[in-house]
């Protein structure tokens, strides 16, 4: 693998590196550094918490000059969330620091003038949600028509979120020889059709799969009755320990009342979902950070993109509707090396969305191994033990098929 000053980056990005802490680079910037810098246009896919955002930020901030007073930005961020916003602007900062450049955001939640006032004094990079980003444009408070580089992060996300009008409509206002990086944690069929045409003749990066897992994250699950679900999570936590543990859910109010409830039972615990102000989510993600609350409670906002070190582990109590987003949630444990483990409930309703989890990633996840003693209500899901027995066969002959195939080629 090569160094970071192999990749051809500049001093003043080497010295952020050096800040930052990074000592080798990610197979996603070992691969799009180069690119970055030779002007191509790139569309890359890899996990989340592989240093996509340092692939994109090292390599072009050196290269974009100085913008002036009332002059719009040389550098574009589109991310779907405040939470992806916040922490891109965190990494920024560092590398603007080493290039004497200035770098702010725009999002949802906060109050519109001291966007405004930033952007009239003029900011080299912007980073910025869809919505609020619309908002100035519409205003005349943005300008895009000086963008050098364009950066679409995480967009399958963008995607899911019903973002795509409002990509196309960022991308128009932007020039046309533009150079534009896409980062996302796939790419889909979906994703390649509504996103792919924006990008011009791109270097394609591709570090994982659709429906790789981390190594470092021990998968179970757990049949319950959908009734029961409250009480073996309070359960689950009292066992295993209720510090630095993230429980996904399906909806806001139900985050919202399971928070109360863990509450009620004398655990330190906290909601972070849509329905919450930018500064109540800033905050919670602060205090989990912090230690001074041990269980977040999220919905699926949190499971994209947010690098949160240490994280215990993570309870799915709902089964998630769309397969890909069980791979982000269980991805806030066991990154950067560390070990972790997720939990997923699931009752009987639930129990053909864990079929589809499992057949995306091409493997049974385990049953809990501590189950014994907890209360799963009268009627619990019966995961059936030899389920994937008949697809594993399938893919077992097809490479029979193919084997063959190759031989008789060969002969």
């Amino acid at each position: 693998m090569a160094g970071f000053d192999e990749l051809g980056l500049s001093e003043a990005a080497l010295a952020a590196v050096d800040e930052l802490g990074y000592e080798e680079p990610t197979p996603v910037q070992e691969q799009a550094i180069p690119a970055v810098l030779a002007g191509r246009d790139v569309m890359a896919a890899a996990q989340t918490g592989t240093g996509k955002t340092a692939a994109f930020l090292l390599p072009t901030m050196k290269g974009l000059g100085r913008v002036r007073r009332h002059e719009g930005p040389r550098m574009l961020v589109v991310t779907p969330t405040r939470e992806l916003a916040q922490q891109i602007q965190e990494v920024a900062q560092v590398v603007c620091a080493h290039t004497h450049q200035r770098c702010t955001s725009v999002v949802g939640g906060v109050s519109y003038e001291p966007q405004r006032e930033a952007l009239d004094r003029g900011c080299d990079l912007l980073v910025a949600t869809p919505g609020r980003l619309l908002d100035l444009m519409g205003d005349g408070s943005c300008d895009l028509s000086g963008v050098r580089v364009l950066v679409l992060d995480e967009a399958d996300r963008m995607l899911d979120m019903g973002f795509l009008p409002d990509m196309r409509r960022i991308v128009r206002a932007c020039p046309d020889d533009r150079q534009t990086l896409l980062f996302s944690a796939t790419l889909s069929d979906d994703v390649l059709k509504n996103v792919g045409p924006l990008v011009h003749d791109p270097v394609r990066v591709e570090i994982a799969p659709k429906g790789t897992t981390a190594e470092t994250v021990e998968q179970y699950v757990l049949g319950v009755s959908a009734e029961a679900k409250k009480r073996v999570l309070v359960e689950l936590l009292r066992r295993e320990g209720s510090d630095r543990v993230i429980v996904f859910t399906r909806g806001k109010h139900r985050a919202d009342h399971l928070c109360r409830i863990l509450r009620k039972k004398g655990f330190s615990a906290a909601p972070i979902h849509g329905n919450r102000t930018q500064n109540q989510r800033a905050r919670a993600l602060a205090q989990f950070s912090a230690g001074e609350v041990g269980v977040l409670v999220a919905t699926d906002v949190l499971a994209r993109g947010i690098d949160i070190s240490e994280v215990a582990y993570v309870v799915n109590v709902d089964v998630p509707h769309e397969a890909e987003s069980y791979i982000h949630r269980i991805g806030r444990t066991g990154r950067a090396g560390e070990r972790g483990w997720a939990l997923m409930f699931v009752d009987a309703d639930e129990y053909e969305d864990l079929r589809a989890i499992e057949r995306l990633m091409g493997a049974t996840i385990a049953d809990y191994p501590r189950a014994e003693g907890f209360d799963v209500g009268e009627h619990p899901a019966t995961l059936d033990p030899t389920r994937g027995e008949e697809e594993r066969n399938a893919r077992g002959g097809r490479r029979r098929r193919r084997r063959r195939s190759r031989a008789r080629a060969s002969q």
